[in-house]
């Protein structure tokens, strides 16, 4: 079969199928050559598979195109990836079934139930379930089947994933169930915000990244964060067709393929529960940073370079300087201004001027760009300001948690990039070099609005009212600010509110 590509495309938009995705390093590939031939297995490598009406599909997000792989099959269900051999597991008519890389369906053995939600845990075992009843585990080699009902209730999930030890899976009405196979237990999630409706959610795939994606039956594909938190929020990052027959499995040690995105970043909201998995994670950590390198192209430049545009230069700044930062018991008012008056910015770098109601930096042939409100330094805080690009590559953003004017070391930036089609975030080190964080694709409206809350530490980052990603600091606190990159940009307001702590 062939190897979809694994080079990151920005903005390409995923259509064609409920998929799994599949991923890992050669080093980490366990087929057992003694049990599974090489050459009919499943490489652990980024794909989407999808079991439509008993037909296994390959997608590409490159071509937009499904690959049928084999021949058509009764319909089967639950399938769930195994590590161990690299082939896939599931259950058809009460029959336990291995599924290999060329599509051949091998009956093995009873399955006790015709079950339609399924994966591997870290067991090693097959769970299976009828939307959640009539739980049972399965041992693939043995055909050993013991009955699980602690795990076993109505719970409305049509498909689960393992992510990170754990079963997810959303119910038809939105809400996120938690199966726990070694405690045994089973956890009401909270209800998925974010939904654009509610109904059958037929597949549920894992990565590594600790990211769980789920595709509803309908079409849309999302990505639930905060999914340990009790806070489950759906992200949608794909497009696929409308189905009542289907199912998927994955590999939780993939990366997720070309044309889905990480939502949160590589990081994990979950910790590996393996040593495989904390391999596969260290991965791609190195992976999605160079894919963001890539995509996100972010070239150094300093604060406080001046209102000229000579060229950069790398150079080593001062020490993040100690912030004292007032604390707020209830959310403040600090600033909010339409630019119609005053004097309430501290220009650092670029050419910045008041106009109809706006504050312009009108240069676009520079870096970093920056004025600092000239407020206390807060800690926590919501911060927003509202931006439209006039001329330039770029567009504008924010910049926070800056301790002094005189180094931007420990400070943190949120813009545009990309004539407003991305939008990045990322941090100085110690001695001022920038280090990307994440980025998402978004849709500008001409005039955007960024907004950054912090909380002890905690970051979310929203676009035009909805949070697109979140990350966290051990710098919190200190000054914040206005900030365009080779753009000349109007700002139409900003507005800074200090938060209590939580």
């Amino acid at each position: 079969m062939r190897r979809p590509p694994t080079t990151l495309r920005r903005g390409q938009r995923l259509t064609g199928c409920l998929s799994v995705t599949l991923f890992l390093a050669a080093t980490l590939l366990f087929a057992n050559p003694g049990t599974a031939d090489a050459q009919a297995t499943f490489g652990c490598d980024p794909g989407f598979y999808q079991v439509i009406d008993g037909q296994l599909n390959a997608f590409d997000p490159a071509t937009d195109l499904y690959e049928p792989i084999g021949a058509q099959n009764a319909k089967y269900n639950g399938i769930g990836y195994r590590v161990a051999d690299g082939y896939m597991y599931g259950s058809q008519a009460g029959q336990l079934i291995r599924v290999d890389a060329n599509g051949t369906v091998t009956p093995l053995g009873s399955s006790a139930i015709s079950g339609y939600t399924g994966d591997f845990g870290d067991d090693g075992l097959l769970h299976l379930s009828r939307g959640g009843r009539d739980w049972v585990k399965i041992n693939v080699d043995t055909l050993e089947i013991t009955p699980v009902p602690a795990l076993s209730g109505n719970y409305g999930v049509n498909d689960i994933t393992n992510v990170n030890g754990k079963f997810y899976g959303v119910s038809s009405g939105g809400t996120l169930y938690i199966f726990d196979p070694i405690a045994e237990t089973v956890t009401n999630g909270g209800q998925v915000t974010g939904l654009e409706a509610t109904g059958a959610f037929g597949a549920a795939w894992s990565t590594a990244g600790g990211n769980l994606y789920v595709g509803q039956n309908s079409g849309p594909i999302y990505q639930i964060v905060g999914y340990s938190r009790g806070t489950p929020e759906a992200h949608r990052v794909a497009t696929a067709q409308s189905t009542t027959s289907n199912d998927g499995g994955s590999c939780p040690y993939a990366a997720p393929p070309t044309g889905v995105r990480d939502v949160d970043g590589a990081e994990p909201e979950t910790a590996p529960s393996t040593s495989e998995g904390a391999a596969a994670q260290a991965q791609w950590n190195q992976e999605y940073e160079a894919q963001q390198e890539a995509a996100y192209e972010f070239e150094d430049a300093g604060l406080g370079q001046g209102p000229s545009c000579d060229a950069t230069v790398n150079e080593d700044r001062l020490p993040r300087t100690t912030v004292s930062a007032n604390e707020y018991s209830s959310p403040t008012t600090i600033f909010s201004s339409s630019f119609d008056s005053g004097q309430d910015w501290l220009v650092l770098s670029g050419s910045w001027e008041q106009s109809g109601g706006d504050l312009r930096q009108v240069r676009d042939c520079g870096y970093d760009y920056t004025a600092l409100l000239k407020t206390p330094q807060v800690e926590n805080f919501r911060f927003e300001a509202s931006v439209r690009g006039l001329a330039g590559i770029n567009q504008g953003g924010l910049v926070f948690n800056q301790s002094s004017e005189i180094t931007r070391s420990g400070a943190m930036v949120v813009d545009l990039a990309n004539g407003g089609s991305v939008l990045r975030w990322g941090t100085y080190d110690n001695a001022g070099y920038y280090q990307f964080i994440g980025g998402t694709d978004v849709t500008s409206l001409g005039t955007d609005t960024i907004a950054v809350i912090q909380q002890s530490g905690q970051i979310d980052i929203e676009f035009n009212g909805q949070i697109v990603g979140s990350t966290t600091t051990s710098n919190p606190g200190g000054y914040v600010g206005l900030v365009s990159t080779l753009s000349a940009v109007a700002f139409e307001h900003a507005t800074l509110t200090a938060l209590p702590a939580t």
